[in-house]
């Protein structure tokens, strides 16, 4: 039986491809929402045949995130997020409606320049807050 998408990005990141890593795989890979790990289990539980506790959810979270296949956002404190575009981006919270977009890096001016020498960034990431008008 030919692989599916989420064991070959597995098998590629060294990972793995459980069933409940691929089936944990897909849902973040099909959704934008960047849900919490809560949310995860949520989604995934019954598709599979037995059941997945919540220690399995939040352990294929980080071998996820540690393999580079999901990154860990933070847009409130203490409450990590899972996104699968894993290429440089920034976010938008809609303060109403909790919804987060991804906002492209091109859209945001290089800060790491304005810091000058002194300071080594590795990485950075911007979240802004607000609300999303409805376009009319």
């Amino acid at each position: 039986m030919p692989m599916s998408a989420a064991e070959v990005m597995l098998v590629s990141r060294g990972v793995k491809p459980t069933a409940q890593r691929v089936v944990i795989t897909e849902y973040i890979l099909g959704t934008q929402s960047h849900p919490t790990a809560e949310q995860v289990l949520d989604a995934v539980a019954e598709a599979l045949p037995v059941a997945l506790s919540r220690a399995t959810v939040y352990n294929t979270l980080k071998t996820l995130v540690d393999a580079g296949v999901i990154q860990e956002v933070y847009t409130e404190p203490g409450r990590a997020r899972y996104d699968a575009n894993i290429d440089e981006h920034h976010h938008f919270v809609d303060v109403k409606t909790g919804r987060i977009m991804d906002i492209p890096s091109q859209m945001v001016p290089e800060l790491t320049k304005q810091l000058g020498t002194k300071f080594k960034v590795h990485n950075y990431t911007v979240t802004f807050y607000g609300e999303i008008e409805e376009e009319k």
